[in-house]
């Protein structure tokens, strides 16, 4: 229910007949007249929160004693607040508003209606009041109730705090005990700690000093057993399958390799590989290499030589070189490399030794266009002796008869200036020499593989000019215990045994004489006689040309018969590409596996940077040699003109023990 404000009885009217205009034009819309309009209905207004809008709305005026009272229902909200409609008027006021709509506004049915509206009022006014009544009851009650709940939450407030006070006294004290508890037992704790670091401390100690001591005895022990082991290693007999044709008559029984034929073309073979390794290509193989060969010359031949000499700083000059190279090492092995597998091998100042003699400006059958690869390979370094420059040769030794290590013009002017008293080659080769060059038949030495031919240098009784003649052509594998008695026992004279050992390669001077000529690589061994220098035995391996055989362990078997040496020739070049050079030339890699299976205590690279053979660059093998050799100095490679003596560093002991190892295993047998 609203109440209005106190306004002028001319706004009121005006108002009230706006009102009645509503009213009578709800009444024309069809509204039944037994049913009484619903403005008169006053619950509406109770349940109202807002105030409404006047001119929108329907009212009516119903008599109050103490205020005049509007019923509002209305469609839309009012601007004005809700606390203007609060205030009373007087009676007179009503009065007025009554008659003034009486006078304007005549009703119809007057009597029956102001009666209803009577009733209607004072059945309200009667409601109302009990209404109110009640709710004033209800009000009291909800008072004491809430005044019982307030005292109830008082005292159980109160009885909380009061347990609260003495649980909170409680947790104090017990707090306080497990407090006191805690520090008593972390003080025990850390005294406990401080006693255990201290034993764990003097323990780790003594323990250490008792590990130190059995990783110490352990030590020695592995170290012995490895030796034994190592040295065992080399002696151990394992089983080898051979993929490719064979027979039981080209090895020997503890299966070292013999010189081998095959039984329908006569032609000699590698036993291992009797196949694969035998120097045939076929056609789509040559085109292969040889189309990349034709487009990448120009790469390669558009390198410099000053490409390979930039990998060694040149400490002497060529001409320092030419001067070391002619003054031996007096209780050494010195090599001075010439070029590619030329070297000057000097056994201190006894023996000399000449490797693969190859001086010509070309490797071909024919020395024309010397500058192209026209029937043959041109030299792109030159040697750095010349043949008149070289002292007198003892013997010179020939692996096969490539063009590059077999030359004709080199041997002719060699045996021209009578530079050499003996030729150590292999079988084939001496028929060559005796035909094409006219060397004499018995200054030129036959051997096959593991053939031993021994050069004795005695001094006549007359003069102290050395006289060099050979003694005995033996063979290892057979006479294996014989020889190692005979070098067991000491000579009055100096010796120089030369050795015929396998190497996996293939010969051929045309096409025609493909495998005729045996190959081999060499092994060199020079010893001291009673009546000379008292220097130990100088042992030196020159492997020629040769590929390393994957399967079988051909140069594990040269360092258990013929090693270990002091001082190697290794050949490290002519290597690309794999596919077809693998069969008959080693890479840096490989040659760095035989530098060790023959057990070399000092390897020289050679075979590299002198012929473009392949279409590897020329400073790429000793590049990549360095790097499998992670920068040691076993296995160096060495600038044209060079020399490299062997070491002393030599653990003289262990060969002692190995040479003695040896002689057990042959006595045993």
């Amino acid at each position: 229910m609203l109440r209005c404000p106190a306004f002028s009885p001319k706004h009121v009217a005006r108002l009230m007949i706006k009102s009645k205009k509503m009213e009578v034009r709800n009444q024309r819309g069809g509204s039944s007249p037994s049913s009484p309009p619903r403005w008169l209905y006053r619950e509406q207004c109770y349940h109202s929160n807002s105030c409404y809008a006047l001119p929108y709305s329907t009212m009516t005026v119903l008599p109050s004693k103490r205020a005049l009272t509007f019923h509002v229902e209305s469609r839309c909200k009012s601007p004005y607040p809700a606390s203007i409609w609060h205030q009373r008027q007087s009676v007179r006021t009503y009065i007025f508003i009554e008659n003034l709509f009486e006078k304007f506004f005549p009703p119809k049915r007057k009597s029956k209606m102001r009666q209803k509206e009577k009733i209607i009022v004072a059945l309200k006014k009667q409601r109302s009041r009990f209404m109110d009544s009640l709710s004033v009851q209800s009000n009291e009650r909800l008072n004491r109730h809430h005044l019982r709940m307030s005292a109830g939450e008082a005292r159980e407030k109160l009885k909380q705090w009061s347990l609260a006070k003495k649980d909170i006294i409680k947790l104090y004290y017990l707090d306080r005990k497990t407090r006191l508890k805690h520090d008593t037992e972390s003080i025990m704790t850390k005294f406990r700690e401080k006693s255990r670091n201290a034993r764990t401390r003097w323990r780790l100690k003594a323990t250490g000093r008792w590990d130190r001591l059995l990783s110490n005895t352990r030590r020695r022990r592995d170290r012995i057993r490895g030796r034994f082991q190592s040295i065992a290693a080399l002696y151990s007999r394992r089983a080898i399958i051979i993929n490719e044709p064979f027979r039981k008559d080209w090895f020997t029984l503890e299966g070292y390799p013999l010189v081998s034929k095959d039984p329908y073309s006569g032609r000699f073979v590698n036993p291992w590989n009797s196949e694969s390794t035998n120097g045939f290509k076929s056609i789509d193989e040559v085109w292969r290499w040889k189309k990349t060969r034709i487009i990448g010359f120009q790469e390669i031949s558009s390198a410099d030589t000053s490409s390979v000499n930039s990998l060694f700083p040149l400490e002497r000059s060529k001409e320092e070189m030419k001067q070391d190279a002619q003054v031996p090492a007096i209780g050494k092995i010195k090599l001075t490399w010439i070029g590619h597998a030329t070297n000057l091998v000097q056994f201190s100042d006894k023996f000399t030794v000449l490797t693969d003699p190859m001086f010509s400006n070309k490797a071909s059958p024919f020395q024309w266009f010397q500058h192209t690869e026209f029937f043959g390979v041109p030299r792109w370094t030159p040697p750095s002796l010349r043949i008149d420059e070289l002292c007198d040769i003892d013997v010179v030794v020939i692996s096969h008869d490539h063009y590059d290590h077999l030359d004709l013009g080199s041997i002719k002017e060699l045996n021209d200036q009578e530079k050499v008293k003996f030729w150590v080659v292999p079988v084939g080769i001496k028929d060559w020499l005796i035909h094409n060059i006219g060397i004499h038949e018995k200054s030129i030495i036959e051997l096959e593989w593991w053939q031993r031919v021994k050069f004795v240098k005695a001094s006549s009784s007359h003069d102290d000019n050395m006289i060099l003649k050979i003694e005995s052509v033996q063979s290892i594998v057979h006479d294996r215990d014989r020889i190692q008695i005979e070098s067991s026992l000491e000579s009055e004279n100096d010796e120089l045994n030369v050795t015929c050992a396998p190497a996996q390669h293939w010969c051929s001077r045309s096409p025609f004489d493909r495998n005729t000529r045996l190959w081999c690589s060499w092994a060199i061994q020079a010893t001291p006689g009673r009546n000379g220098d008292n220097f130990t035995p100088l042992n030196f391996y020159f492997a020629g040309d040769t590929g390393y055989p994957e399967k079988f362990p051909l140069h594990r078997q040269i360092g258990d018969l013929l090693g270990p040496f002091d001082l190697a020739a290794i050949p490290i070049g002519a290597y690309k590409p794999r596919f077809f050079m693998r069969d008959s030339h080693c890479d840096p890699k490989e040659a760095v596996k035989i530098h060790k299976d023959i057990r070399s205590n000092c390897s020289v690279a050679i075979h590299w940077g002198t012929f473009p053979l392949a279409n590897e660059p020329f400073e790429e093998p000793p590049t990549v040699l360095r790097k499998e050799m992670k920068n040691e100095d076993t296995f160096v490679a060495i600038p044209h003109g060079d020399s490299i003596c062997s070491r002393d560093d030599k653990n003289d002991r262990e060969r002692e023990f190995i040479s003695e190892f040896n002689l057990r295993i042959s006595t045993d047998n």
